[in-house]
């Protein structure tokens, strides 16, 4: 490769890595225009063929990786920062591993190292060929010409470098944006064997591509983690406003308390009772809440009756339903086998499904129902709890379980369909939301059936 060439070659990718925020079709266009030039400056049209092919390739699973990695960020709380570097590592691997399995598709080297770089901003190797050769003698070979050509940020060819036994022409690819160096692709040909010029041009062109995509991928880290922070700001500011409120009326209840024993009046002392007793439950409710949620506890599973469990839960709403007017039905599978449950996460988990629904309802029109079965072939069990309350509107249902979401206002901690969800993940099973706005909802809890001897 000529000198003018490789300037025109570096000119073209650092174009193509400059608008990190534009769609990966941008990169496609861009890159096939690269390769016409590349046409146009060779005849050998089959090896052009093979460029085009290697980065139609690249770009597809590139963009089939992207996707599954944006849902995956999408459905992700960053709420602790391991979580966060093991994501973002894993989202590395699957770039850097697509980029070293097609170069040696193409281009057929007999070395292939990929690194990235790790939290504690040293070098990282996450893909190697031929991994069965490549181990920990020939890494450490390599490691200073990594860190070295790392630093530089330049592509750079070695020749005659010693590799255990064997003399290698070496080629070092950074994997960059125009402002961030993510890692290192080095390629390796032994016997005296060295790259064309049309070969190093096919493996800038996918460094540049990964590049991009590692650069989206961090671009949409952090604007999550942007989002994901104001919201707990916004909840904090909420939780503490709630606790300033019940405090000052738990203390406006006090106060009224000691003057109704100063004064001995009854009809104030019931009052200052009341106010005090509501205080406390809703304190209660929103610690206990907030303890429920972020724990993290081994299940402590014991044979449970669910059926019986249930009767509890509905027992202990007994004086509420009735205080609302609301009719609660039963229809529990008397076939339920006794299944290995956390009893204290799942009555947590019926209670607040019941309490849910209890504040959806109408007073006096209320009517809920518990409903039980057992599928023995899934050999799943499943709870219904449904009521005939407002509904929910189709925008709000995947918002629903979302830690901090309520949509009840004041009254809600934002902690309930959360926790719901947590209780059933950690038994293995799902929550699902079935609801039209006017028409009520039905809330469909599925656990599989684990018993003494099978905790598997």
């Amino acid at each position: 490769m000529t000198k003018k060439t490789k300037e025109k070659l570096i000119e073209a990718v650092e174009t193509i890595a400059k608008p990190v925020t534009l769609p990966i079709s941008f990169v496609a266009d861009r890159l096939n225009e690269l390769m016409k030039k590349l046409e146009a400056q060779t005849a050998r049209k089959e090896i052009v063929s093979t460029v085009d092919g290697f980065v139609d390739t690249l770009i597809e699973e590139a963009k089939d990786a992207e996707k599954g990695l944006f849902a995956f960020f999408s459905e992700m709380l960053f709420a602790h920062n391991l979580a966060e570097r093991i994501a973002g590592l894993e989202n590395e691997l699957t770039l850097v591993d697509i980029l070293g399995r097609r170069t040696v598709q193409f281009l057929k080297p007999d070395l292939v190292v990929g690194y990235t770089r790790a939290q504690n901003q040293q070098l990282l190797p996450v893909f190697r060929y031929p991994s069965e050769t490549i181990g920990e003698d020939r890494l450490m070979e390599l490691k200073p010409i990594a860190e070295e050509d790392f630093v530089r940020g330049d592509e750079f060819m070695r020749e005659k470098v010693k590799i255990g036994q064997e003399l290698y022409t070496l080629v070092s690819l950074p994997l960059r944006s125009t402002s961030e160096r993510f890692g290192l692709l080095i390629l390796g040909r032994a016997g005296g064997k060295t790259f064309r010029s049309d070969e190093i041009s096919l493996a800038v062109a996918g460094a540049a591509v990964v590049g991009f995509m590692l650069s989206n991928i961090r671009l949409h880290q952090q604007i999550l983690r942007d989002k994901q922070l104001v919201a707990i700001g916004k909840t904090l500011a909420g939780v503490s406003h709630d606790m300033r409120n019940i405090l000052t009326n738990l203390e406006g209840g006090l106060e009224l308390l000691a003057r109704s024993q100063k004064e001995k009046d009854d009809k104030m002392f019931a009052q200052a009772y009341s106010i005090v007793s509501r205080s406390y439950e809703r304190l209660k409710t929103l610690v206990l809440a907030m303890v429920d949620y972020s724990r993290q506890r081994e299940l402590n599973l014991q044979p449970t009756d669910l059926n019986a469990l249930i009767e509890e839960v509905a027992a202990s709403f007994a004086s509420r339903l009735k205080e609302k007017g609301v009719k609660l039905k039963r229809s529990l599978d008397r076939h339920l086998p006794v299944m290995l449950l956390d009893s204290v996460g799942v009555e947590r988990l019926v209670a607040n499904l019941v309490d849910n629904a209890i504040d959806a309802v109408e007073k006096d029109k209320g009517l809920i129902s518990l409903r039980t079965k057992y599928f023995s072939e899934s050999k799943t069990v499943c709870l219904w709890v449904k009521d005939n309350g407002c509904g929910i509107r189709p925008e709000l249902q995947e918002k629903i379980f979302d830690l901090f979401y309520s949509a009840k206002g004041s009254r809600g901690t934002g902690f309930g369909l959360a926790i719901v969800q947590k209780v059933a993940r950690e038994h293995g099973g799902t929550v699902e939301v079935f609801s039209q706005p006017g028409q009520g909802a039905t809330f469909l809890v599925k656990l599989p059936v684990r018993v003494s001897g099978n905790t598997g």
